[in-house]
């Protein structure tokens, strides 16, 4: 799964919501990854900057502010809050390079590559499943 650049970060709130996600990598329409929208990407466009510096909060529910910020989802494009730092690996990597990647760089999730094209997205989910499955504790 992986959404375009060009929707609006509303519509790719719905899209994690309906599909039980936390993130999809952005995908231009050549197949080049260009970021990743996550749900820390949706709490950073409503909440204020300045939460990193105030620490513990108490924040009221249904903020004016917080509701605004929600509903200007719809006008802002997923380009515009994605996360365009992020990591990749080429397909033929190992589930240990995968997890040297999460751990060191704490990232849930890594798009995979072929020739600079993204063909798929590798999670923690994935990694653990995978480890299990080679040491013989899945069946």
């Amino acid at each position: 799964r992986s959404i375009s650049p060009d929707i609006s970060a509303a519509d790719a709130m719905t899209l994690l919501i309906d599909k039980n996600a936390s993130g999809f990598p952005v995908i231009d329409n050549e197949g080049v990854a260009l970021g990743v929208f996550t749900e820390k990407e949706i709490l950073r466009a409503v909440f204020p900057t300045y939460l990193k510096d105030i620490g513990d909060f108490v924040y009221e529910e249904g903020s004016k502010t917080v509701l605004k910020k929600l509903a200007q989802l719809q006008e802002i494009k997923v380009r515009d809050i994605m996360r365009k730092v992020f990591p990749t690996l080429n397909e033929d990597a190992s589930l240990s390079e995968a997890s040297r990647i999460m751990i060191t760089k704490n990232e849930r999730r890594i798009i995979v590559v072929r020739d600079k094209k993204a063909v798929g997205i590798i999670t923690r989910y994935d990694v653990v499943k995978g480890l299990a499955k080679e040491a013989g504790v899945m069946i």
